[in-house]
This record gives structure tokens, sequence and C-alpha cells, in this order.
């Protein structure tokens, strides 16, 4: 997990709030022994899965929903080829991650878009075994793409007619201000503190939509680039409209380089 402290996710706001409704409920799944519930999430990769996966299990371990005994890791996340190795590969991590007890317990995350693609081959069949097993320990989340395919939703159907106690979440796409609350926020994380905020926000926001930043992976980049524009004179390193400015000249610069090509 990240060093600094885990904060609700910006955006994913159907999730989150399912997180917390199964949080409100901890005392119930302590005191009945019951599990919470599997989800499937509709997110492409780079667009903040691990961010959600880790703030599930912070709140879950701080609710006591779970008890976490099972393993050293909290979660684990996963991610399939489509290949029978290499699927064979992750439920045997899966398995070796349960320390304490025979069978892991604790939070699984699953990416399984490329588990779609072959639905008619051994691996799927393989999948579907392990999955179910699996997911009679662990609390599991599986991931496939943003927008279904056709095989994604086949796929989703097959997982909720096999495998007990699961739901399907709907992710809402990320907007603008969600994108500049991303970038501010990891700006921050690196001890940075934002000048003049209002002019910046205000810069921050056009540049978001001239350069098309729309996931959690490039709004990440865009802050680790403006650190390289810092001031750092002062005993607080800081950025400003001038910092964002020049990043955005030296964006243009590129692109200008790339059209002479």
């Amino acid at each position: 997990m990240n060093h600094y402290d885990i904060t609700k996710p910006v955006g994913l706001n159907t999730p989150c709030m399912e997180i917390e409704d199964t949080c409100s409920k901890a005392h119930m799944f302590k005191r009945c022994g019951l599990r919470p519930k599997h989800y499937i999430v509709p997110l492409d990769s780079g667009s903040g899965r691990t961010t959600l996966v880790e703030y599930m299990t912070d709140r879950y371990k701080k609710a006591g929903v779970m008890d976490f005994g099972s393993g050293l890791d909290d979660y684990i996340e996963v991610s399939f080829d489509g290949t029978l190795p290499q699927l064979k590969q992750a439920f045997a991590s899966i398995d070796s991650a349960a320390v304490y007890t025979n069978e892991y317990c604790n939070i699984v995350s699953m990416d399984i878009s490329n588990i779609a693609a072959h639905l008619a081959e051994t691996q799927f069949t393989e999948f579907m075994k392990n999955c179910k097993r699996v997911c009679e320990y662990a609390c599991a989340i599986f991931f496939v793409h943003g927008v279904p395919n056709r095989n994604d939703e086949k796929l989703i159907e097959k997982i909720c007619e096999v495998i007990d106690n699961v739901k399907r979440l709907t992710v809402e796409p990320y907007t603008n201000d969600d994108m500049c609350a991303l970038i501010k926020k990891a700006i921050a994380e690196h001890g940075i503190e934002i000048k003049h905020e209002p002019i910046f926000c205000t810069m921050l926001s056009e540049a978001v939509s001239e350069f098309c930043i729309n996931n959690v992976k490039d709004a990440i980049s865009t802050a680790d680039e403006l650190v390289h524009y810092a001031d750092f004179s002062g005993f607080t390193p800081a950025v400003d409209e001038k910092s964002l400015k020049s990043m955005i000249t030296s964006w243009h610069k590129d692109a200008e380089r790339s059209e002479v090509k």
C-alpha cells in the first residue's frame, strides 16, 4: 500500500457508497459470521482500480467487516492475460498468500477483462472452477472493461450464475472537476503546496479539457510532471499558475515537434 493516508477516492461514487453501506453493517458481519458481497466493477486499467481496492480494504479493516487474519497481505491483485498457464499461476499466487489459514480469506482484486475473449476454451472452465473456490473464502472484486462488450456481458452473467453473493456496480465517468481534484491531491501527496489556488484551478481545468486528461493514470502523470516545475526556494515547495503555464508551454512545444516529424 501507499505510504500516505488512504482517503476516499475522487469520483467512483457508486462503489464508495456501496463500501460505506457495507461498513455501516459491520456489527452484523462480525456477530453473524457473514461475509460481504463480491463486486463486479466496470473500470478500465489506469482509472483507479488499485485506489478503490486500497480504500475498500482500509474501510473494511477499520470497521471490522473482515478480520484480515489469513495472510500477510490485506489484499492481493491478480490480472489474467487469457492463457491457461498464466491463469494457473495467478490462482497459485492467491493460494500461496494464505499464511495463517488453509485458504486466503482477505480481499482479492481480479482483472478479468482478458478472460472474456476465451469463453469457449479450457481456461474459462478452469477460471470459473478456481474462482468459485476462491470466493468461498475471500472477498473478491472483479474488474472488467469500463464499457463492457458482448463477451464481457456473457462473462459477468456467468459469474453471477456460479458465484453466490455477487453484485454488479455501476461507475460514473470521471468529470473535469474529478480530474482536477485528482491532480491536486497527487500534488499534495508529493508535499507540494498550491499557491494562488483559484487562478491555478481555472488554468488547470482548461488544461484538463485541452489535453483530454480523463483517467487516473494521466492525472497522476500530470501531477508528477508538474512537480518538476515547482519552486523549491522556500521552506515548503510550491506550484502556482506560472508553474502550470510553463508545463503547458512545454506540452505545446512537444506537440509542435511531433507535427513537424
